[in-house]
């Protein structure tokens, strides 16, 4: 791999474990760090593991794919392995946090939170996942036995939390339709017990029935009533624990008319019955 430097400066903190057992976890930390100037990478055949890094302060430019893009505060890039690039500070100040990590589900979750390929994009809360990425890093630092599986759990987190402050609340178009969509999904969590219509959840945001469907596949990769099954599902479950309601009292509590549909549905999603499922939470003497 042939990878050049440019521009000498004090790396602010950083670290590479020296990894054991914790290869063998889904996912791994391979090297987390903070440069208050980034360097000026030119790498022709890419780096050898996932990178995901993001701007705290400056400005820098990166190139990758024929590409170029301006990188500010706020805004960060992923960088699949062996995708060759370029990228550099512009200005006196570009500070950067970063991390790279490898494990045999890391493809997968990178496919999950929408980063399939090398990519630019913005993070509306910053802090949300720095708050995470100063936990990796404090954990590398300490360097004690179990400080990689810790990580490991914590680079779980750091992702998850990345795609939620990317998909859901800032002003990408994914994060514009599930505003759009947010008021049918309060009116369905208000009142999954009656009896609801599509073309009456598509009225609440002024929609055809069919682009309803549409937009709750795009954003919770779910159908409208998908969404209302899980959510009685989950009450129902609440319910049963309660052990104060029979099953057909509580089938009608979450919006079921049929006990035996409510069952067949309850079993689709939990894979027991409902009784099956009240007698594994029992508590002894009940």
């Amino acid at each position: 791999m042939k990878s050049v430097w440019k521009a000498r400066f004090i790396m602010t903190d950083y670290y590479y474990p020296v990894l054991s057992d914790e290869t063998s976890l889904p996912l791994y930390v391979l090297g987390i760090g903070a440069r208050d100037r980034e360097f000026h990478f030119v790498r022709e055949d890419g780096y050898p593991n996932h990178q995901i890094i993001y701007c705290t302060r400056g400005q820098g430019h990166i190139i990758f794919d024929g590409h170029e893009y301006d990188i500010k505060p706020g805004d960060a890039f992923y960088l699949p392995p062996s995708v060759p690039h370029e990228y550099y500070p512009v200005g006196d100040i570009w500070e950067t946090h970063w991390i790279t990590f490898e494990g045999r589900e890391a493809t997968e979750m990178l496919k999950h939170i929408k980063l399939e390929k090398a990519k630019v994009f913005h993070i509306n809360d910053i802090n949300a996942v720095d708050a995470i990425f100063k936990k990796i890093l404090y954990l590398m630092k300490t360097n004690y036995y179990y400080c990689g599986h810790q990580c490991s759990a914590y680079l779980y987190q750091f992702l998850i939390e990345l795609h939620r402050v990317v998909n859901l609340q800032n002003g990408s178009q994914d994060g514009q339709k599930l505003n759009q969509l947010q008021p049918v999904i309060d009116y369905i969590d208000k009142n999954f017990r009656k009896e609801l219509t599509l073309v009456e959840l598509a009225d609440l945001i002024d929609l055809s029935p069919q682009y309803l469907c549409r937009l709750f596949k795009e954003c919770l990769s779910l159908r409208p009533f998908e969404y209302l099954a899980r959510k009685r599902i989950q009450q129902a479950k609440l319910l049963l624990l309660e052990d104060k309601l029979n099953i057909n009292e509580i089938a009608a509590e979450v919006g079921y008319n049929d006990c035996s549909y409510f069952c067949a549905v309850f079993k689709k999603h939990e894979m027991l019955s409902p009784a099956e499922f009240r007698s594994l939470h029992k508590k002894a003497g009940n």
